[in-house]
């Protein structure tokens, strides 16, 4: 009876061995079963919809090293709701606990499996790099939302990769090695995130165009950044700069363009390369018409009268701005004017004009 016992096992234990992805790690024919386990520890995590393949590894009898038993395994879940056994597969189902079970010649091991909601959303801060050839940079933070609304911080548990040789990864950060551009690749499980990355030499100059720039209400101008590399080759790093009003409420910007909010007067500032950049901006009312006192005189020789001009604004401020005007006569033979003071001299009939920014407005003055 016993001789056919150990018969009946070795023809078990080969017709496993014969089912092993690679045969070389299969156990043999003879010896028994001691001891199995399943890679990957006795707690794992997965996430609702995923599906994972185990391997079982066992220790035999005449065997040095551990011997890969997966394709014999017999397997069984503790709750299929949770998850759900099928061809060696583990698929989960919906969110909970669940224990899977594999089985050879009756020596067992387990693993506890902790279903989670599905990922809606995977968040990678930042998301995006620019990194100057032979600097590094910290590699991004990373957060994911499930279906239910929760969010986590899975940074420590995401494993990173870059598509080229451009960049390198080195104790935690990217290190930029070669100009050009290369993905960088984190993956959470079978969820990926993906953020670019542009390598770029280094700028030896940052010209700001304009340095200066005043805007009316409600109107906006683009800044253009041009970088000088040591090679004497330029770019444009217009879009590249991330810029901050020191007075948001008076202007804003965004993309490089700059949007008069209120007035009032901004700085902002930007940086590239540790070179700062600043643009002095001032937000003032557009205006709208210059309006004089009265819009006809008549005059007698050699008398005297002062009128004043007022500037209308589109906020619907107005200013008198009198004597930063500047006054003339058509015919300073007829009459003059100085600051607003007109002087007859003799008879006839004259325009005086008063011009003030870009606006200008007249008075007909007549000598009798």
């Amino acid at each position: 009876m016993s001789r056919i016992k150990w018969a009946f096992r070795s023809m078990l234990a080969l017709v496993i061995a014969l089912t092993v992805a690679v045969p070389s790690s299969a156990w043999a024919a003879t010896g028994n079963v001691i001891s199995i386990e399943i890679a990957g520890g006795s707690k794992q995590k997965m996430n609702v919809g995923e599906t994972k393949s185990f391997q079982v590894m066992a220790k035999v009898e005449g065997f040095d090293h551990e011997q890969d038993v997966t394709g014999g395994v017999t397997w069984s879940t503790s709750n299929a709701a949770v998850v759900t056994m099928s061809k060696g597969k583990v698929k989960a189902v919906a969110a909970g606990e669940a224990t899977i079970v594999a089985e050879v010649e009756g020596v067992k091991a387990q693993v506890v499996i902790q279903v989670q909601d599905k990922i809606k959303s995977i968040k990678a801060s930042p998301s995006s790099y620019t990194l100057v050839k032979g600097n590094e940079n910290t590699l991004p933070k990373v957060t994911i939302t499930r279906a239910n609304g929760k969010e986590e911080d899975v940074t420590s548990d995401i494993v990173w990769t870059v598509s080229k040789d451009m960049a390198v990864l080195e104790g935690g950060k990217i290190k930029g090695v070669t100009p050009g551009r290369v993905l960088l690749q984190g993956k959470y499980g079978s969820t990926t995130v993906r953020v670019p990355v542009a390598v770029t030499d280094i700028i030896t100059k940052v010209e700001v165009t304009p340095s200066t720039i005043q805007l009316n209400l409600k109107k906006s101008k683009a800044i253009k950044v041009i970088g000088t590399y040591a090679n004497g080759k330029t770019v444009n790093l217009s879009k590249s700069i991330v810029w901050t009003s020191s007075n948001p409420s008076v202007a804003s910007v965004k993309n490089s363009s700059v949007k008069a909010l209120t007035e009032g007067k901004t700085t902002l500032t930007g940086t590239y390369q540790n070179q700062n950049l600043t643009v002095e901006v001032t937000v003032v009312p557009k205006l709208q018409k210059l309006i004089m006192g009265q819009k006809n005189l008549t005059l007698s020789p050699q008398s005297t009268t002062t009128i004043g001009v007022m500037a209308k604004y589109d906020t619907g401020k107005t200013t008198m701005v009198t004597t930063s005007a500047v006054w003339s006569s058509s015919k300073p033979g007829v009459a003059t004017v100085t600051n607003g003071k007109i002087v007859a001299v003799a008879k006839g009939k004259t325009v005086i004009t008063a011009k003030w920014d870009n606006k200008k407005v007249t008075i007909p003055v007549t000598v009798k």
